[in-house]
This record gives C-alpha cells, structure tokens and sequence, in this order.
C-alpha cells in the first residue's frame, strides 16, 4: 500500500490455499526514494505468536531495548539481514538509519516445528541469524528466495519458496485452520495435544504446546483475547464516550484494568494512549498496525458475506 505522504509500502500477501495451515502471510516494507525523518523511520511492532523469516534487502534494521535509545536510536544493536524471528510475548520497536527494503513471512509455529523437528522454546523473544536457528532443508530455501528477489522480484521468488514449503510440509499435522483467526488456531492446537501421545494430563498439554510453539497455553489464550478487542474496536471504532469495562468482558478479560494491563503488555501502550496520543492513522511508525487493521476489515466484510 501506498500512502500520500511518504510513498512508503506497507503490505500483506497472502499464501497460496494449500499453505494456510502453514505459512500466515508475507509482509512487503518498501521506504526506498522516501524522505523519512528520525520518528518516521520507527516501526513499532505488537507481540506475537508466530515465528519468522525476515530479509533486509537494502538498509539496516536496528532493535531498541532501553528506554534512552529512542533519542539515539542508532545505539541499538543491529539485527542480521537474514534473521529468525521467535514468538513475541512483548512488543518490539526497531528502527532504520535510512532507506528499508525487507520482507518477512510468518509461520504457525506449530506448523514450523513439525515441519523441521525444530522447538521453538530456546527462541522466544529472540532474534538470531536464521543460520542459528532453521535446518538446512528449510534454510536453503530461505537462503534461494534472498537471492531471488533482486533478481526475479517479489512474486515469483515468493511462489518458488511455497513450492518447496508445501513439498517439506506435506502430511504434516498442524492446528492451522485457513481462517486466520487466533482463537480457531489456538482451540485446534490446543484439541491436537490433548490427542497426541500417550500422556494426557495438563501438564504434559502443556509441555507439548510449549515445545512446538515457544509459547504457554495461558499466553495464547491472552493472543485471544486481545484479537476479540481488535475486532470489536473495528466493528464498532472507539469514538466518544467507551464503556471499558463492558468492552473487556466482551473481550474475555476479567475486568477492565486486566483488559488495559494486557493491552499494554501486547502494544507498549495502554488504550488510550493508542486512541488518543498515538495516531496509528497516519503516524508512519505505525505502518504495521494499518496493515493489520485492513486485514481485520477484510476478514469482517468476509464474515458479512457469508
């Protein structure tokens, strides 16, 4: 997407049917030929269950990890072009020096692990060189579709690279749903480890959903609820006076300040902070939730249409 101001690209690209289970989507960032000043070139990221493959193209990508480097932003430690990303419990802020060119494309966790054996426990909330963290069948792949896109663009290299995803993830079982939607995928994953193996207790479900996501059952059932919020602010946008308290219990939190708690912990900021003292609307920094917002109202014009 192209926005007036700054001609920057911000976007979602779905994958094709057959990877819904498996791959949630690539994100295309593009400031190339933008003049972006300190703040703008922030990006602000909420936290997350999935885990990722990012490539920085062209530019760097620096992570922000006190308080003080958001006035020196260049101090934070710079992150690898070809990284892996782990689920985030927390939000992110990174920052760019200059132009940005990157693509990252998210993966089920599950889907991950039981496509390459690997757990994903050791990575939350980190992010490594992809070296560190994927197999060589899957990081060969990744390492072709770096190369690629400079060279063939962005839509063959991404379709070269679900052919060989789909190839390693065929007859894999995994709690994707095609719907998008992280309360199907975590009631799925959750109804596949009580299913699987010879121990059935909540002790040992858990262990299984820690081990194949890298994150608790009690944090995707918070991703949840903070995915109901995101819903209800798009069916109905927070303007005027908000009844808090009814939109928490809507939501499935236990009261209100659970409800402004988790926010906080999932965003960096509380409600109305996002309402009223962050313009997600056209602040550039927040490019990432705009995109997110457009796939909530697609997903709704889809749930109307049914």
């Amino acid at each position: 997407m192209k926005h007036d101001m700054t001609s920057t690209i911000s976007e979602f690209v779905w994958p094709r049917s057959a990877l819904a289970d498996c791959v949630t989507s690539m994100v295309v960032r593009d400031t190339r030929g933008c003049v972006l000043d300190q703040a703008q070139r922030f990006n602000f990221w909420p936290a997350s269950p999935y885990a990722s493959v990012s490539w920085t193209f062209a530019g760097d990508i620096h992570l922000i990890e006190q308080q003080d480097q958001m006035e020196r932003p260049w101090t934070g430690a710079r992150l690898p072009s070809f990284g892996f990303v782990g689920p985030k419990l927390r939000p992110v802020i990174t920052w760019n020096p200059g132009e940005l060119y990157s693509i990252s494309i998210g993966f089920y966790p599950d889907a991950l692990s039981a496509m390459t054996g690997l757990d994903l426990s050791p990575f939350t909330e980190r992010i490594v060189p992809v070296e560190e963290a994927l197999p060589r069948s899957i990081l060969e792949a990744c390492r072709n579709f770096f190369d690629a896109v400079p060279r063939d663009g962005v839509e063959g290299s991404f379709s070269v690279l679900q052919d060989k995803i789909e190839i390693m993830s065929a007859g894999m079982r995994a709690a994707g749903t095609g719907s998008r939607r992280w309360k199907d995928w975590t009631r799925n994953l959750v109804n596949r480890a009580a299913a699987t193996g010879s121990g059935h207790s909540t002790r040992q479900i858990a262990r299984r959903i820690k081990s194949w996501t890298g994150v608790g059952q009690r944090d995707l059932q918070r991703f949840t609820h903070i995915e109901q919020l995101h819903f209800k602010r798009l069916g109905a946008p927070w303007k005027g006076d908000i009844d808090w308290a009814a939109l928490a219990a809507e939501s499935g939190f236990a009261d209100q300040a659970h409800m402004i708690r988790r926010i906080k912990q999932h965003t960096g900021f509380t409600p109305e902070q996002l309402r009223e003292g962050r313009d997600i609307r056209h602040d550039e920094a927040f490019w990432y939730y705009r995109v997110l917002d457009r796939m909530v109202e697609q997903q709704l014009a889809e749930q109307k249409g049914q």
